[in-house]
């Protein structure tokens, strides 16, 4: 049995440490009865109560009420952040009220960390309301975001033990919006070390809801995932991410390993962007599909403007660089070039057409410097659902179904 206040609080964090939040909630009303009546006030034991269901509910993606949820709240409001505002009120309410100092610091210690849920449940709001717009995604600005969020972190003792849960998963969110960030630059080293970096943080993460229970011999025949929801999500997210990797990279990985090396673990892996492609162009029956990559022009210094810079115009065949090509063919890059100039304000969400010799390019950009385009012999047969393929293949490689998914 628990002698003191502080061996309470750490049975209780550590049982959340476990995602055994079930237990904590049980293990919290047991101390209620037992212990703690008259040290704690009786509201604070409420608190933790809800405080792990809550956590619960976090890791279940359960940002949305159930029926038999009787709590009033704006039907706007994500519910999950209603009940974690709640708790924080109510704690800053409690505060005030006792005069015990290991109390008041343990108060003040749950304050900063409902303060950080609050902030992951409006990203996993952010990422929602993003993916739904079916627009660019700005992966460095998601980053920073993750990063000040991160910033906000320090040991909060004695609820460490579950901060050090918090840190995986900021870990490996930031490292995956990296690695999309620089898949955005065409960047092969930093975009694979982002990728490791999230894989490592992602099995850190995996570890601490891996054996929590005894084996036994039923286990052998359990096929559902024992993983809660977000992390179910986020293995979503990494897998999709390394098969982002291995289509705008396939060339490396083809010459560092070979074509059936590649193929047979796409295949196994199912990682199969590349072969989404292959299928999209078969079905709009077009010469070709490519991603292309467009450099920035040089920006050099004007002797004439007195101090100022200007634009230095690249040739158009050294300014775009194929990704990759199904098949290859000859591409025209001085017309890809002219439509770029011409390209209006918000236009990286448009999808245009432009036909040069008999030859039509349907263009889109998956990011600023990606292109995505599909080469016809003539016009599309079927224009409309092309515009709709290229869409839905463009709108998979930013993200934009994951990101919907989130609270599912």
């Amino acid at each position: 049995m628990p002698k003191s206040q502080e061996d309470i609080v750490r049975l209780f964090f550590n049982y959340l440490s476990k995602s055994n939040y079930d237990e904590a909630k049980e293990f919290m009303e047991r101390q209620r009865l037992v212990f703690l009546n008259n040290a704690w006030p009786k509201a604070m034991f409420d608190i933790l109560c809800d405080f792990a269901l809550a956590e619960k509910n976090y890791y279940d993606t359960n940002f949305e009420p159930s029926k038999d949820k009787m709590l009033e709240r704006k039907e706007d409001e994500n519910y999950l952040d209603f009940v974690y505002k709640t708790l924080y009120q109510d704690l800053e309410k409690l505060q005030t009220e006792v005069d015990d100092n290991y109390i008041i610091k343990f108060m003040t210690t749950l304050l900063q960390f409902i303060s950080v849920r609050l902030q992951l449940l409006e990203l996993y709001d952010k990422l929602y309301e993003i993916g739904s717009m079916n627009s660019w995604i700005n992966f460095s600005e998601l980053s920073e975001t993750v990063e000040n969020i991160q910033n906000d972190l320090s040991n909060f003792s004695p609820v460490d033990q579950v901060l050090r849960i918090v840190r995986y998963e900021l870990d490996c969110i930031q490292h995956l919006f990296k690695c999309h960030e620089h898949l955005g630059e065409w960047s092969y080293f930093d975009s694979l070390i982002s990728l490791k970096e999230s894989s490592d943080a992602f099995i850190l993460w995996e570890k601490c809801y891996l054996n929590k229970e005894p084996w036994r011999f039923g286990s052998l025949f359990m096929s559902k995932s024992t993983l809660p929801p977000l992390l179910l999500w986020f293995k979503r997210f990494k897998h999709m991410t390394i098969s982002k990797f291995m289509l705008y990279f396939y060339g490396i990985l083809v010459r560092q390993s070979s074509l059936r090396e590649v193929k047979n673990t796409s295949e196994t892996k199912n990682l199969h962007f590349f072969t989404k492609m292959q299928q999209l162009k078969q079905k709009a029956e077009a010469l070709s599909a490519m991603l292309v990559f467009e450099s920035p022009d040089y920006v050099t210094d004007d002797e004439s403007s007195n101090g100022g810079q200007s634009i230095t115009k690249m040739d158009p065949y050294i300014k775009y660089k194929i990704i990759i090509s199904y098949p290859k063919v000859p591409v025209k890059f001085d017309v890809i070039e002219k439509m770029t100039i011409n390209e209006e304000e918000h236009s990286v969400n448009k999808i245009q057409l432009i036909t040069d010799e008999n030859v039509t390019y349907m263009i889109m950009r998956v990011d600023l410097k990606i292109i995505f385009i599909m080469c016809f012999n003539g016009k599309p047969k079927n224009e409309e659902r092309e515009k709709a393929s290229t869409l839905e293949f463009v709108s998979m490689l930013r993200c934009h179904k994951y990101f919907t998914s989130v609270n599912r």
